[in-house]
């Protein structure tokens, strides 16, 4: 089974702190660590841990800056 369609789903149905947990939980799992960083992104953004996702964003529009 897909894990970051499963995190996708706990997304979607508002689960966020349990959607984190289980992505940080699975990480080893997820062989795409773009998706992976993404994932948790986004879930950082909307639990409203800003500093952190800041720092994500920053990291993520260095490794791809067509990527915005």
């Amino acid at each position: 089974v897909n894990i970051i369609a499963q995190i996708s789903l706990l997304e979607k149905c508002e689960f966020l702190e349990r959607a984190l947990e289980e992505l940080h939980k699975k990480e080893s799992k997820i062989v795409d660590k773009l998706v992976y960083k993404e994932q948790e992104v986004s879930l950082l953004v909307k639990l409203g841990h800003l500093e952190e996702g800041e720092a994500l964003y920053r990291a993520l529009l260095s490794m791809n800056l067509d990527n915005y």
